[in-house]
């Protein structure tokens, strides 16, 4: 009996060993198929060569697009003048009210503007990567750093137009250091929501399914702005919300560039001028919206790193999102396995 147990155990201990070494194997094998397949799909050319190649064919797309260009410089040019033709700023206490507004929308406008035209375009462009990625012309990262070359200056050159225009305008603050502070962060805002879009393009499978997530997210970075709801006002679990938001940060440093130095004029009323009830100063206006110990720096920063953020993830996704190859296997085994089939 006690034998005939040893014997049992020993082929159990054997089964189990050769079940162990089969699972081994087939692991194996499936690590050698995936470094096969992702041999298969590195590209033949060096990455310097990719990377001119690339940027050579973005930069003639950018050129040859030349209408579209227009289109969009005269879409910025007819917004400025609207914006112009509506607010003329001065020193009132009603100013104050008619500042917030003119920035809120700046910002909020800017932001849909530049996220709906990515995410119409760029799934149809990630199609035809993957398609050429498929076909070992180009790696994922030079692919991406040519784009990004080839659209940041576009993108910044359409943003300083519309601001160039509207600050004198509106009659925004006359000092050149504010102006050029103006134009940065407008031009910020500009690219994190193209950098927003690339992610929303990059992780959607297709243009519809971009659009579908766009409007969510702009309306909860629209209600979190710091304008709409005091930051003392969010809800708890969403405090993480405003911090993500670009509409947010470049809402917040357009009005602390704007506001800190300003003198308003007190009001008609002379009940509220003897109260002293008022605003008195830009400080005051910033305090009001918790915005006393925000810094344009730190604003620009903020942009800053959700654009950085925004481009690792949406080349992450792309890397990802490699063209999917038929596993490869040894010579004879497709037709042993049709064989056992039929036999079968």
């Amino acid at each position: 009996g006690g034998g005939g147990g040893g014997g049992e155990a020993t082929a159990m201990s054997s089964s189990g060993g050769a079940g162990a070494d089969s699972s081994a194997g087939a692991a194996g094998s499936q690590r050698v198929a995936r470094g096969a397949a992702r041999k298969a799909l590195r590209p033949r050319s060096p990455l310097h060569v990719q990377f001119a190649l690339l940027l050579s064919r973005a930069w003639r797309q950018v050129a040859r697009a030349k209408g579209v260009l227009v289109i969009k410089a005269v879409q910025q040019i007819m917004v400025a003048l609207i914006y112009g033709g509506i607010y003329k700023l001065d020193l009132s206490q009603r100013s104050i009210q008619d500042r917030l507004g003119l920035l809120s929308l700046v910002t909020v406008g800017a932001s849909n503007l530049a996220i709906a035209t990515t995410i119409r375009t760029f799934p149809k462009e990630k199609a035809l990567v993957v398609e050429e990625r498929s076909k070992r012309l180009y790696g994922v990262v030079p692919y991406f750093l040519s784009k990004l070359i080839a659209d940041v200056p576009l993108s910044a050159a359409l943003s300083g137009l519309f601001g160039a225009l509207i600050y004198p305008l509106v009659g925004l603050q006359r000092s050149m250091p504010k102006f050029l502070n103006f134009l940065g962060l407008v031009t910020l805002e500009s690219l994190a929501s193209s950098a927003v879009g690339l992610l929303l393009g990059s992780i959607a499978p297709t243009t519809d399914a971009a659009l579908a997530m766009f409007p969510p997210i702009v309306v909860l970075m629209v209600i979190f702005n710091g304008f709409n709801l005091s930051l003392e006002s969010v809800p708890r679990g969403l405090g993480w919300v405003p911090a993500l938001s670009l509409v947010r940060w470049a809402f917040e440093g357009l009005a602390v560039n704007e506001f800190r130095g300003l003198e308003f004029e007190p009001p008609g009323n002379a009940l509220m001028k003897a109260s002293g009830a008022y605003v008195k100063d830009g400080d005051g206006a910033l305090a009001n919206l918790a915005f006393g110990k925000s810094t344009v720096r730190g604003c620009a920063l903020a942009q800053t790193c959700i654009i950085g953020g925004c481009w690792v993830t949406s080349l992450r996704s792309l890397q990802t999102n490699r063209p999917k190859l038929a596993p490869m296997r040894p010579p004879g085994s497709l037709g042993a396995k049709v064989a056992g089939s039929s036999a079968k």
